[in-house]
């Protein structure tokens, strides 16, 4: 086995650019050897997070040293360009190395990635974030420090929950309730653009629209649904769909007219049967540029909180603090350099800790942090 691997970091296939990473004592004297920069010649010891452009044969590239024993070579995304740079270090010795899957997925997770804040997110946790809070976890049990073990593996759970299934894939916010009580002007309001038609009409809304914005750097997906009532038709077909649509939600906002001197207050007990466990339940009063009708604060907000947020779909009064709400209800502090589950797998592992825990089974959870800290690595 060599001593010095060189592997793709960047996805298979065709793409505009391919990032190949050499890593070993050898890496920086092959590259040495085989790049020639259009500037200054290398210097004998690699200086990090320094780039050079240059050509590798024929084809230009940009060399970077991104440790004391690592280069990356930045060229172009074509099958064949890639396999003939690979080959130049395979054929001085160093051994191609593909990720194992686990590492795969992470690289695949951090090109779909739909914000720089969960970019960023990923990044720590490829720069060991994830792996060394294990370690830390591990470090506790073997020495019987319970107490800061547990705080630990708590932490690392609910950030599973609620940041590791959502890198890549966006909470998804239900707009619900009766007719013309201004869900779809909501949508628009939180989008910044007129994404769903708006009108005094009762069932216009016939299909679930859905538009994808980023709050305070987080991914949501917001979906408008059709009025909840009695109807016929294409309208009934369409409020059959906003209700399925229930089961993918991470919040339902639940909206009332405040100048509705009779508001269709939600029935909690049905809509939970309607929502995933984890699904939390908001409600919000509509309009309140237009005469109140009722008392916000006398309205129950959630079902743990009393009140009723009031806004302004027309005037963007209130937005704001939606949006802040949105952001708090679904997402705990997560600072950078965190340490975030961030495969599907790591997900799960950790989130099965929990269990083992609560029965004060350890040796479980040891077994499946070290599960969790191989995959990691």
């Amino acid at each position: 086995m060599s001593d010095t691997a060189v592997s793709l970091l960047t996805a298979p296939g065709t793409g505009a650019i391919a990032t190949v990473e050499v890593r070993g004592p050898r890496a920086y004297p092959l590259a040495r050897e085989l790049f020639r920069p259009a500037g200054k010649p290398l210097p004998e010891a690699p200086e990090v997070s320094r780039f050079y452009f240059g050509t590798l044969g024929a084809d230009e590239v940009v060399l970077a040293a991104t440790d004391a024993d690592a280069v990356e070579v930045h060229c172009h995304g074509g099958r064949r360009v890639v396999r003939w740079v690979i080959e130049q270090f395979t054929s001085r010795g160093a051994e191609e190395r593909t990720p194992d899957p686990e590492g795969a997925r992470a690289f695949e997770l951090l090109q779909r990635a739909p914000t720089l804040r969960t970019a960023s997110i990923l990044l720590d946790q490829l720069n060991g974030a994830f792996a060394n809070e294990v370690r830390r976890a591990l470090s506790l049990l073997l020495g019987a420090d319970f107490a800061s073990a547990g705080e630990l593996l708590q932490r690392l759970v609910r950030l599973s929950y609620s940041v590791g299934w959502h890198l890549v894939e966006p909470w998804k916010v239900i707009i619900a309730g009766p007719p013309n009580v201004g869900k779809s002007a909501l949508l628009n309001a939180l989008a910044g653009y007129q994404r769903s038609v708006v009108s005094e009409t009762p069932g216009t809304t016939r299909d679930a629209v859905r538009v994808r914005v980023a709050f305070d750097g987080w991914p949501f997906e917001l979906i408008d649904t059709a009025g909840l009532r009695t109807a016929q038709g294409l309208e009934a077909e369409g409020i059959e769909l906003g209700v399925r649509t229930h089961a993918e939600a991470d919040l339902l906002l639940w909206v009332l007219d405040l100048s509705d001197p009779a508001p269709v207050q939600p029935d909690l007990r049905d809509l939970r049967n309607a929502l995933p466990e984890w699904c939390l339940i908001h409600t919000v009063a509509n309009k309140r540029d237009r005469e109140w009708k009722w008392d916000p604060k006398l309205i129950r907000g959630s079902e743990n909180r009393q009140g009723a947020l009031p806004v302004s779909a027309a005037t963007g009064e209130g937005i704001g603090e939606l949006v802040r709400t949105v952001v708090d209800y679904l997402i705990p502090e997560c600072p950078p350099g965190a340490a975030v589950p961030y495969t599907d797998r790591l997900v799960r592992l950790v989130c099965e800790t929990r269990q083992y825990w609560n029965a004060g089974r350890r040796d479980d959870v040891v077994r499946l942090l070290r599960e969790a800290l191989a995959a990691a690595e």
